[in-house]
C-alpha cells in the first residue's frame, strides 16, 4: 500500500521522543495518520550528540510498509534492503531518483530570504511540470502556531527539551501522483525535516 495513497496535502511534523530520538508524523490536514518516522536510537541520540543531520530512520505507512531512510548529503531509501529511490543534490536543489537512479522529480530553491520561517521549494517533474511544493518550516511560527508555543512557555513543557533541526514541512501537491513517488515524497518529508534539507536560490 502506497504510503501517501490520494493525499495531495501532507503535514509532516517533528518532534522528540523521551529517549531525544527525533520523530516525524506525517498526517493529512484533519489529522488522518499516513506515516510515521523515527530516528534508529543509540547513546549519541540518547545524550544529545546526535541533533538531527545525517541519521537512519524507520518510515512506518499506517498499512504497515517500512522504508528504511539513510539521511545524509544524498539520501537512500529502501524497502527490505533493496533500494527504491534516492534524494540526490542536484542544480542548487534536489533531485528525486527512483531505485534504479531515474529522475522521478526535482525540487527548485526557495527564492526568499533566508530569515524566512517557512522555505517554499517547487516540486518539478522530470519534463519540467510543477507537481506541487515542498514546504520547509524553519522554526515553529512557521506554522503560525504561536499560540500554542505560548503555552508552553507558560507551563515549561518542552523548554528544556533539545531543539529540533526544523519544524517540519508541509507537502501540498496539485494532484495524486504515482505509489513510487509518493513513496520517495513521504521519504523526502522526514528527510526534509530532520536533515533539514532547505535551499535558497
Amino acid at each position: 500500500m502506497p504510503i501517501l495513497g490520494d493525499a495531495t496535502v501532507v503535514v509532516a511534523r517533528l518532534t522528540r521522543a523521551t529517549s531525544n530520538a527525533l520523530r516525524v508524523a506525517l498526517t493529512t490536514p484533519d489529522g488522518t495518520e499516513l506515516a510515521h518516522a523515527q530516528q534508529k536510537g543509540g547513546v549519541a541520540v540518547l545524550l544529545g550528540f546526535k541533533n538531527g543531520g545525517k541519521g537512519d530512520y524507520t518510515l512506518s505507512g499506517a498499512a504497515g510498509d517500512e522504508l528504511g531512510l539513510a539521511v545524509a548529503g544524498t539520501t537512500t531509501i529502501t524497502q527490505r534492503n533493496a533500494p527504491v529511490g534516492r534524494i540526490v543534490p542536484a542544480d542548487g536543489a534536489a533531485r528525486f531518483e527512483d531505485g534504479g537512479g531515474n529522475p522521478l522529480a526535482a525540487i527548485r530553491p526557495h527564492t526568499g530570504s533566508k530569515a524566512d520561517s517557512a522555505w517554499h521549494h517547487p516540486i518539478l517533474s522530470p519534463t519540467g511540470h510543477e507537481l506541487g511544493v515542498l514546504t520547509l518550516m524553519t522554526v515553529h511560527t512557521g506554522w503560525s502556531d504561536i499560540e500554542t508555543e505560548a503555552i508552553q512557555l507558560l507551563t515549561n513543557h518542552n523548554v528544556a527539551s533539545l531543539k529540533a533541526p526544523s519544524a517540519g514541512v508541509l507537502l501540498n501537491l496539485h494532484a495524486p501522483v504515482s505509489p513510487e513517488l509518493g513513496d520517495i515524497l513521504a521519504a523526502a518529508c522526514v528527510d526534509s525535516s530532520v536533515l533539514p534539507r532547505g535551499y535558497i536560490a
